[in-house]
C-alpha cells in the first residue's frame, strides 16, 4: 500500500503553532536542533521531516505529534473536532448559522458526489 504524507498541512500546523507561541523561526529551529532554512522549508511544505524532527517540533511547540499530523491520520477525528471547536469560538450566532448551513450543503454535495460529475 502506497501512502504519502501531506507535508504542506504539517507545515501549516507547525507554523501556526509557532506563531501562536510567539516564537521566531530562529528560536524554534535552535530548540529543535535544525537550521532555520530547513524549518522554513518544513513550514512551507517543501521538505519532509524525520520522525525524530517531528517529535522534537511537537515537544518544542508544546503539542502532540497527533496535532501536527491530524490531517494525515484517519483516527484523528477528536483532534479535528477540537480544532473545529476552537475555530468557531469567536463566531457570532449569525456567523455560526451561515457556516452551518454552508457546511451542511457541502456535506450533502460531497456525499452525493455531485462534484465528481458537475452538470455541463
Amino acid at each position: 500500500m502506497e501512502y504519502s504524507l501531506d507535508y504542506k498541512l504539517i507545515g501549516v500546523r507547525v507554523k501556526n503553532k509557532r506563531l501562536e507561541m510567539n516564537l521566531t523561526q530562529e528560536s524554534l529551529s535552535e530548540s529543535v536542533g535544525i537550521g532555520v532554512q530547513h524549518l522554513s522549508k518544513i513550514e512551507n511544505g517543501k521538505a519532509s521531516l524525520s520522525l525524530v524532527c517531528l517529535v522534537a517540533l511537537a515537544n518544542a511547540l508544546n503539542t502532540t505529534t497527533d496535532h501536527l499530523l491530524m490531517d494525515n491520520v484517519a483516527a484523528s477525528i477528536p483532534n479535528l473536532l477540537g480544532e473545529v471547536k476552537t475555530f468557531f469560538e469567536d463566531c457570532s450566532h449569525e456567523e455560526l448559522y451561515i457556516i452551518l448551513k454552508t457546511a451542511s450543503a457541502l456535506k450533502e454535495g460531497i456525499r452525493q458526489k455531485t462534484f465528481k460529475n458537475p452538470p455541463a
